[in-house]
């Protein structure tokens, strides 16, 4: 009998959709526990999420960017906070494009899930191999999952001045403490890693320099890609807030007016701004990811596509903050229950928000190049 294989691409959405499937089904667990549930961390570990971006030379995926950002959102439409732990195992398997292919083969192993913290808060002291890493690192999304953590901390160059380095190191040799409690994405287990150990020189990358593989993936700006998921869950709260308040003003009638809210002035034109606004940076962020990606498949990303991603991925969090908290106002009364499904929204969008990728830094660093066409490495 002859056994049919089959085909991966096939095999790669079955998983995504288990584990969009698993993350709505126990999406309460998440906001009650502050971690997702062992099904769902077994989903994530199973599924092609944490593969996308991992060369394709250590038995990776190389998803095309827009597809990876729709995997991302689709996740993150079935919970927000299982989104937000594939929006951070997704882009991470392109760190190791900054490896010598030897070592990265080594440190990937056969399922790589990768995490990390961009905080530089550890030290590190030099020794002849290597390094002495020290520290604790906060919000380290996916911490449960993870096989390998990237850990910030700064290191003396020859020249003496201190360079912040990404230190990759196994999950064995790290310590999680589940401190996790925070205002949205209650489930995405977003702990406190820490560890006292030794890491060899090559196993610290810089995220600025330029990959060692030749790769439309990594040729497209690694910031925008990893800001591009965060701004695809935003998104997807966006969306839910849209159709929570669709289904919540059927049925909700106000005190002082005749009908239902739906059937109110005020309540029509919030909703038909919150809508507007969100298809507005939707379509912003489309335009910007499909020109970078283009370039990318070319050759290299010019600084004015890189700006512009940077720039629509935090209009993209700043919308979705906006409208979910518009929406939750034009709601009344009826949004504070958790049962509305907006004050849910309302909480997960602003802690989105909050995330340095999408946050000050990087619309200073789009209006730095708007401004004055100076580009940062980490634009």
């Amino acid at each position: 009998m002859t056994a049919v294989q089959e085909h991966p691409a096939q095999a790669g959405e079955q998983t995504l959709e288990e584990l969009c499937r698993l993350a709505a089904e126990h999406r309460e667990h998440g906001e009650h526990r502050g971690t997702l549930h062992p099904m769902v961390w077994r989903a994530v570990e199973e599924s092609v999420l944490p593969r996308v971006a991992v060369p394709a030379q250590c038995a990776g995926l190389e998803w095309p960017v827009p597809r990876i950002l729709d995997a991302v959102r689709r996740v993150a439409a079935a919970d927000p906070a299982a989104g937000w732990v594939a929006a951070i195992h997704a882009p991470a398997g392109a760190f190791l494009s900054r490896l010598d292919l030897a070592i990265a083969l080594g440190l990937a192993g056969p399922r790589p899930v990768i995490a990390g913290s961009s905080l530089p808060a550890g030290s590190t002291e030099q020794h002849q191999a290597g390094v002495r890493l020290t520290g604790h690192w906060p919000l380290v999304t996916g911490a449960p999952a993870m096989t390998l953590a990237a850990l910030a901390a700064p290191v003396h160059g020859p020249d003496g001045v201190a360079a912040t380095r990404w230190w990759l190191v196994p999950r064995r040799q790290l310590t999680i403490e589940e401190d996790w409690d925070a205002l949205g994405l209650r489930g995405s287990a977003s702990f406190t890693v820490a560890c006292e150990t030794d890491v060899p020189f090559e196993h610290g990358i810089c995220l600025t320099d330029p990959p060692r593989l030749d790769a439309p993936l990594f040729r497209y700006p690694l910031y925008g890609l990893m800001a591009g998921c965060i701004a695809a869950v935003a998104q997807a709260t966006g969306e839910r807030a849209l159709a929570a308040f669709s289904r919540l003003a059927a049925r909700t009638r106000t005190r002082h007016a005749a009908g239902a809210l739906s059937e109110q002035p005020t309540a029509q034109a919030a909703f038909a701004r919150a809508d507007g606004r969100l298809r507005a940076a939707t379509a912003l962020l489309d335009s910007a990811t499909a020109a970078a990606w283009n370039s990318a498949l070319a050759g290299q990303v010019p600084d004015a596509e890189r700006a512009l991603l940077r720039s629509a991925c935090c209009q993209m969090a700043e919308a979705a903050e906006d409208v979910c908290r518009e929406l939750f106002d034009a709601a009344g009364t009826a949004a504070v229950h958790r049962a509305s499904g907006l004050e849910g929204c309302w909480r997960d969008a602003v802690t989105i928000s909050r995330h340095a990728l999408v946050a000050h830094r990087g619309r200073q660093l789009a209006g730095a190049y708007e401004l004055t066409t100076v580009s940062a490495k980490d634009l």
